[in-house]
């Protein structure tokens, strides 16, 4: 069985605080999987995202010492999505894990990702067993999104996020897809259907706090869905429709209420109710249509996904 080099990438935005642990744990790994001969080498490629604290370097110190580490620096920070496909696309590897820098996802796991691998997947999705480190408004608002995806068509996987192998194969045909809008949880189900999943219990993290905050998963979420289908704006124009013989009905029975039956037809409670409704359901589609017209003006404009500053690494 041929033994291929393993990439692992990491992006980094302001991880002073764990990322020399991070480093030794999967250092030690990586170390031990190529002792059993799974693996004939290793990467450790470290993306810093443009980090204000002192994460680069940190990053400097470690790849001075580790001819295994190689360091994407980036000029600004870019987002997540874009640090990992800076990654993706700088790593070496035949195969290429991605996994968060506070490896809350579990590393050990990725033995398990190569042995699948080896069996013939080209894709692994490492999957949670359950979100109990999660908040529970943190977990409904999940559990809400994945079921809103598999009814619009967009295809995912329930409680994965970006803990991940890809073959060098499907790394090389993600380059083919320019869009700098990304959600890469559905975008890799365009390149291969096939996969394999392991399992894990997800962990709290020990070091500092998630850059992850409500504001950039709400963001992530909208891309999710705007970057796949366009049912929300088809559902708009089903709902403008059903509106539009709503008020025919309405209009009716307040004219034969009016005129034939002689019934008092309340005035103002009902307008401004109806106004109301009416100019929510309007706001609703402008603001849908508003996301649509945003990424047709991000891609249009067609800037690089990233911009790199410097690329650190021993030549391997």
């Amino acid at each position: 069985m041929k033994k291929e080099i393993l990439s692992i990438v990491v992006p980094c935005y302001n991880e002073s605080e764990t990322t020399e642990s991070s480093f030794r744990i999967l250092q030690q790994l990586c170390n031990s999987w190529k002792e059993k001969t799974l693996i004939a080498d290793y990467e450790l490629l470290f993306v810093n995202d443009g980090s204000t604290d002192d994460t680069f370097d940190i990053l400097k110190k470690i790849y001075n010492k580790n001819k295994n580490v190689s360091i994407v620096n980036l000029r600004k920070n870019s987002g997540f999505q874009a640090a990992l496909t800076a990654g993706l696309f700088e790593s070496t590897g035949d195969i290429v894990v991605s996994i968060d820098a506070d490896l809350q996802d579990d590393p050990e796991k990725i033995e398990e990702m190569i042995q699948k691998y080896h069996e013939g997947f080209e894709m692994v999705l490492g999957i949670r067993k359950d979100r109990s480190t999660d908040t529970f408004f943190k977990r409904l608002f999940a559990e809400t999104y994945y079921k809103i995806l598999r009814k619009i068509g967009v295809k995912s996987v329930y409680n994965h996020g970006d803990f991940r192998l890809l073959s060098r194969g499907i790394i090389d045909d993600l380059k083919k897809f320019p869009e700098r809008v990304r959600y890469l949880r559905s975008l890799i189900f365009e390149i291969e259907p096939r996969y394999a999943c392991v399992y894990y219990a997800r962990t709290k993290r020990k070091f500092g706090q998630s850059k992850f905050t409500f504001s950039k998963s709400l963001s992530l979420a909208i891309d999710g869905v705007t970057s796949f289908t366009a049912q929300p704006i088809r559902l708009l124009s089903v709902l403008g429709f059903f509106m539009f013989i709503l008020s025919i009905v309405c209009t009716v029975i307040v004219f034969f209420g009016k005129f034939y039956w002689h019934l008092g037809i309340p005035g103002w409670a009902s307008l401004a109710l109806i106004v109301l409704f009416f100019g929510g359901i309007q706001n609703l589609s402008l603001g849908v249509v508003g996301e649509y017209v945003s990424k047709i003006y991000i891609e249009n404009k067609a800037r690089p996904l990233y911009l790199v500053r410097d690329i650190y690494t021993h030549g391997k």
